[in-house]
């Protein structure tokens, strides 16, 4: 039977021997129960530095959202957290997360977007994101979402026949009227807008979101290739 005011942190890695270290002790510092590393193939020294902060570590392939349903069947808490490893929760998060769960009516949640990069580009990426979140698109896996343990398991987790999985679970949780965006950030790696490129990074996104939210039955590959690079990129 899982705790309810238990935190399990799911962590999904690629390759991520950069930063998940940092990852695991700063979600340790914002009051995570467990940690769970699920890792999908890294060939660098992710697993072996993962062993030595995490509670446990499991080798599921088949993408992210397969990696991170992986480690929410396996987790022992109440509350999920799904935390990727270039991103950074402030100390009360946990604390913030139980609050909020207090209300029985919500089912979960995610934190705002902050890029790790001073300068107006990342600023404006960051301020879109609040504004598109507004309009009801997102949040996404990098906004550190959490939700009650038994609500993901009934729903079925990240479906993983969907566009985008990730803002799938989110609209589940929002037409049940369940889910709220708090107001303490999540810091995130702008590693990736570095690596491809700021504008071409930003109008692949416009671009596939919009091919998304045009609902276009042609266009579905395209969106999921798409995600995939991006993902990829990470």
């Amino acid at each position: 039977m899982s705790e309810p005011a238990f935190i399990s942190a799911i962590v999904p890695t690629l390759n991520e021997e950069a930063c998940i270290e940092s990852c695991l002790r700063r979600l340790r510092l914002a009051g995570a129960d467990e940690l769970i590393v699920v890792d999908g193939g890294s060939d660098d020294r992710t697993l072996e530095l993962a062993r030595s902060e995490a509670d446990r570590v499991l080798v599921e392939p088949g993408g992210v959202f397969q990696q991170m349903n992986r480690g929410a069947r396996e987790a022992g808490g109440g509350i999920l957290v799904f935390q990727y490893a270039d991103g950074s929760l402030g100390e009360g998060a946990c604390s913030e997360i139980r609050r909020t769960l207090e209300d029985p009516a919500i089912a979960g949640g995610a934190f705002r977007l902050r890029l790790d990069r001073p300068g107006l580009f990342y600023g404006a990426v960051s301020l879109c994101s609040d504004w598109r979140n507004r309009l009801g698109f997102g949040p996404f896996g990098d906004q550190s979402i959490f939700v009650r343990a038994e609500v993901f398991q009934r729903e079925g987790g990240f479906p993983q026949d969907g566009v985008l999985p990730d803002h799938e679970l989110v609209r589940m949780l929002h037409r049940g009227g369940g889910f709220k965006l708090l107001r303490e950030p999540v810091l995130v790696s702008a590693r990736r807008w570095e690596r491809c490129g700021k504008w071409s990074t930003l109008l692949r996104h416009w671009w596939y979101s919009a091919l998304y939210l045009g609902g276009l039955r042609r266009s579905r590959q395209a969106v999921i290739r798409g995600t995939e690079v991006l993902r990829k990129v990470r």
